[in-house]
């Protein structure tokens, strides 16, 4: 489980910082979060393969999180549609005609085979997406869905009646967008995104300047480790009783039809192995209405956007300190708190500075004297920090 950090800016992209999005990998998992402008640049310089991604969640609408969307998706279209036509060159004509008679629904079934990429983030980007894409005229080669999530009240600014654009979509659709949900928040807080067998994704309400959520990506537990060898030495042939056995069911054997026994999973499956807990928060002067549900996080992505002595003026903005985002790593009980989204006015680590520059090493210092020295990362570009197995 890793998080690569494609972008550790504020506000807008330099030479040497893009602006916020990071790539979450698990297994075959690869999400992205955030895609600020110039994304798709940082995912080339990258390891991260594009076609890879399959799920986007954007915090929040403002440009520095989501001006890069319209250009990764439609550079993502132009990769696939040409791995597509490679692998449909490799053909002859004459196969391809004689599977086209032969079975009229080909083109269709490839159709449907296409990868598809789910977006999830805050009402209005369904509408926002789709304008761009359409006023562009911009195809896509790959079918995708914008699922909403709806805002509670308590997120609006206090000039949303004065200020308030049309957020719920409208129009014709795009030719390649499919149909998405409008997600409520329910009775624990929580916006449910999705559930699969390995993961349950969440997200919740941060405070910032417009509608902002923090996500949360829990990794289920897994079975413990299967003791093969002492399967063997009790008479049971690798193969399908192995996984009944990992999953937790009480097998039967019959050995040569002499006798037969019972095989309990807690004799040979060691202790089961916690899933980890990942939060990506969005940009936010006070998350503490995700508390609850980030508890335990084994990482937690926070904002540092301003130091400490200017708590002032980060605030008045919407946004964190070092101090402020380690207090809530700690108070979630975090094990690894990653910083990131810095004002320009800090140079990269590493950088050579200039007479009354400052890097980012001052805002991780002001986090480790909260949160200690060991468990504070601060983000840099096209950096992976790996997310360890829990022992226990």
């Amino acid at each position: 489980m890793d998080l690569t950090f494609l972008g550790t800016a504020s506000c807008y992209p330099m030479p040497n910082r893009g602006v916020s999005c990071v790539v979450f990998k698990s297994d075959r998992e690869c999400w992205m979060f955030d895609c600020g402008e110039g994304s798709q640049i940082q995912v080339m310089k990258s390891s991260i393969k594009a076609a890879k991604i399959n799920k986007i969640f954007i915090t929040h609408l403002h440009g520095d999180h989501l001006f890069g969307l319209q250009g990764f998706l439609c550079t993502l279209s132009l990769n696939l549609a040409e791995q597509t036509s490679q692998k449909t060159s490799q053909q002859t004509c004459q196969q391809t005609c004689q599977e086209t008679s032969q079975n009229p629904s080909k083109t269709s079934e490839k159709a449907s085979q296409t990868p598809s990429v789910e977006i999830y983030g805050p009402l209005g980007l369904r509408r926002y997406l789709r304008t761009c894409l359409e006023l562009s005229r911009s195809p896509i080669s790959f079918s995708y869905v914008v699922h909403e999530l709806e805002p509670v009240e308590d997120q609006l600014p206090q000039d949303w009646e004065e200020w308030h654009p049309e957020h719920t979509s409208s129009g014709p659709v795009h030719p390649g967008e499919g149909e998405g949900r409008n997600i409520r928040r329910d009775e624990t807080g929580a916006w449910h995104l999705f559930e699969d067998s390995r993961f349950v994704v969440k997200a919740g309400a941060i405070y910032h300047r417009i509608p902002c959520f923090g996500y949360i990506i829990q990794k289920k537990t897994l079975p413990g480790k299967l003791d093969a060898a002492k399967l063997k030495e009790l008479g049971v042939p690798p193969g399908p009783l192995y996984s009944r056995i990992k999953q937790g069911e009480t097998v039967t054997l019959e050995n040569g039809q002499l006798f037969t026994f019972k095989i309990d999973p807690k004799d040979v499956v060691g202790p089961s192995r916690p899933g980890r807990k990942v939060v990506i928060l969005g940009d936010t002067h006070d998350p503490s209405p995700l508390t609850s549900l980030a508890q335990g996080a084994d990482v937690v992505v926070h904002e540092a956007t301003l130091e400490n002595s200017l708590r002032s003026k980060a605030i008045e903005v919407g946004h964190s300190t070092p101090e402020m985002a380690a207090t809530f790593g700690k108070t979630i009980g975090a094990k690894t708190l990653i910083l990131t989204h810095f004002s320009q006015r800090y140079r990269p680590l590493g950088a050579i500075l200039e007479k009354g520059e400052e890097s980012v090493s001052k805002l991780q210092e002001e986090a480790a004297a909260v949160f200690g020295a060991d468990g504070v990362i601060t983000a840099q570009d096209l950096q992976t920090v790996h997310i360890p197995q829990p022992t226990s």
